[in-house]
């Protein structure tokens, strides 16, 4: 056998590994959220104290269960998957947290609840997600 049969089926399957859509551990029907902020509470900016607080007490009094690990401001549906539909969020219960333009990474969180809030200063009411029980994985429609 020739040394370019050998090299080629091992790169024609790197190739289609590389190609391969991300699996994500959500279900299909998960409803998906691109927010214009997307924070993982695991790594808030030292000086942000003050809204990490905020997003717990929030979650306490929304009654969200176990510890927020993840919060999407001001958002909106999207495609769960990128051949998929719009899986519309019905206010609590999983979903996925994407933030603003294109990212590699989303936040699957089994747990989570919306909460009014007042964004920019005040100036702006809007609708927070908190979630808990959150995995981060790579964005299928991003990949």
């Amino acid at each position: 056998m020739k040394k370019t049969a050998l090299l080629t089926v091992p790169l024609a399957l790197a190739a289609c590994l590389a190609l391969a859509p991300a699996a994500s551990a959500a279900p299909d029907s998960t409803p998906a959220l691109r927010c214009s902020q997307a924070v993982d509470l695991a790594h808030v900016p030292p000086g942000n104290e003050a809204f990490y607080n905020a997003v717990q007490q929030f979650a306490r009094q929304s009654g969200l269960p176990g510890v927020p690990k993840a919060v999407g401001i001001t958002c909106r549906g999207e495609r769960t998957l990128i051949d998929g539909g719009i899986n519309a969020y019905p206010d609590s219960g999983p979903v996925i947290l994407r933030g603003a333009g294109i990212s590699p990474l989303q936040e699957y969180c089994t747990q989570s609840v919306s909460v009014p809030v007042l964004y920019g200063n005040g100036r702006f009411p809007t609708v927070a997600i908190i979630g808990s029980d959150c995995t981060s994985e790579a964005d299928p429609i991003a990949v």
